[in-house]
């Protein structure tokens, strides 16, 4: 990709001066967008919508032929319910896809690939990017993190680097306002925690970029060391990615560390999808994408207001465009204004929808029973586990949260908000240790007893 052919040393000096101007370029273009007011913005969302289905149907060989049968009547009329009628994509798409069924541009063109983990089928799935899909991200996410951030700021980011992306973004949108960027990365054989934490210490790391769960793990890993989070490091701000986290985990996190925390999400096919504002609300990235909610069951659209499977179409992604793509996470989309400013929904996540479970008929997410568990645990470690069986719903935790007291806390607040009765499991503190040591991408999914 992008080899140079028979170039000379001014042919490569003239490339670099064209990459400087095209980002230059975008940066102004996603600056304007930021600044924009509601209205304009709103009618500048449906031209590049009708500008990316008109792509992805010409130049995609995957979606020439999946939006043949629809997009003929969304590009001449830019009708909402048009739009709609187009069928979905979903990631089995991308697995057959893989891994350059889904390119809309010359492989020349690409100056990033990568790939998500796979799912049960082993099979994984292929994201790639043109300098200017990859800059406008970078730029999209240092407007959002410059919020909060500031040039003065130590940054640690531990979250993975290999392949899926997500680190070596974040480092570049960090780069751009100035911040000292500490690559962390999530590599336990490279990086354990006793190393993370000793860096945080020396480097006078201010602002961690982890999981809720690995930032729970290493400060239990720094209190092992003798290092009090609050008293003996310098981290005032957590940026919390890679999973959703409840209130009471995010209550245990600032009380832990002296920090607040900031959540943030995207995928590694999509880039990132939502990110904190000054007022510490989450918003959608509407510059780079367009989104809807639909029922996860029927894959109706939503009414406004309510709560559904948050459905991405790309707006700036030449390379790898998806339309109508579903990504499996449940979410509430707020319809007034941030008190930030910004033209930009801000929503609520609850979740995946794969990680619901179900229990004499009710239907739980993880989160939620985060929420119900971690409210009710007295100390340090906050390890949980969920397991069902014969529809009895079953709580594992370690030792040091298994007194009888604990326990008939968390049984009483099941009793009350799911009229639930719940057994309880006797968790090994060590196994659970080395599962989340060992996880690249340590989450409380990491620990669940299925």
């Amino acid at each position: 990709m992008n080899k140079p052919v028979n170039s000379t040393p001014a042919d490569g000096a003239a490339r670099i001066l064209d990459t400087l101007r095209m980002r230059e370029r975008i940066a102004a273009q996603v600056d304007a967008l930021f600044t924009m007011q509601s209205a304009p913005f709103r009618q500048w969302q449906g031209e590049a919508l009708h500008a990316a289905v008109a792509h992805a149907a010409d130049a995609s060989p995957f979606y020439r032929s999946h939006l043949a049968s629809g997009a003929p009547a969304f590009l001449r009329s830019g009708e909402v319910k048009d739009f709609t009628a187009l069928p979905f994509t979903t990631r089995q798409h991308l697995h057959e896809a893989y891994p350059f069924g889904m390119l809309a541009v010359s492989q020349d063109a690409l100056v990033r690939f990568g790939e998500s983990s796979g799912t049960s089928s082993g099979t994984s799935i292929a994201a790639f990017f043109t300098a200017e899909d990859w800059f406008t991200n970078n730029c999209t996410v240092a407007h959002m993190l410059q919020q909060v951030l500031t040039p003065h700021d130590v940054v640690a980011v531990a979250v993975p680097y290999e392949l899926a992306g997500v680190g070596q973004d974040l480092d570049r949108a960090l780069e751009l306002i100035g911040c000292t960027v500490v690559a962390l990365g999530a590599s336990p054989q490279f990086c354990p925690p006793e190393r993370m934490v000793r860096i945080l210490r020396d480097a006078g790391v201010t602002a961690l970029i982890c999981s809720g769960t690995r930032a729970l793990h290493l400060s239990e890993v720094a209190q092992q060391l003798g290092i009090d989070p609050r008293r003996d490091l310098k981290v005032s701000k957590l940026l919390c990615a890679g999973e959703g986290s409840s209130p009471a985990k995010q209550v245990i996190l600032r009380e832990t560390w002296g920090a607040e925390t900031f959540a943030m999400f995207g995928m590694t096919e999509t880039n990132t999808l939502g990110m904190f504002c000054s007022a510490n609300q989450l918003h959608l990235i509407e510059n780079r994408s367009y989104f809807e909610l639909v029922d996860p069951a029927s894959g109706v659209p939503c009414a406004p207001g309510v709560a559904g499977e948050l459905v991405v179409t790309t707006l700036s992604s030449r390379a790898l465009p998806l339309i109508r793509y579903r990504t499996g996470d449940l979410v509430h989309i707020e319809q007034a204004p941030c008190t930030c400013g910004s033209p930009f929904h801000t929503m609520r996540h609850m979740g995946r929808v794969a990680d619901h479970i179900v229990v004499q008929g009710r239907s739980m997410s993880m989160l939620a029973l985060e929420q119900d568990v971690l409210s009710e645990l007295a100390s340090a470690p906050y390890h949980f586990g969920v397991k069902v069986v014969d529809e009895k719903l079953h709580i594992g935790l370690t030792e040091n949260n298994y007194g009888e007291e604990v326990r008939a806390r968390v049984a009483a607040r099941f009793v009350a908000q799911h009229g639930l009765e719940v057994n309880f499991l006797l968790m090994d503190k060590d196994k659970v240790d080395k599962a989340v040591r060992n996880a690249v991408k340590p989450t409380m999914q990491s620990i669940y007893l299925n």
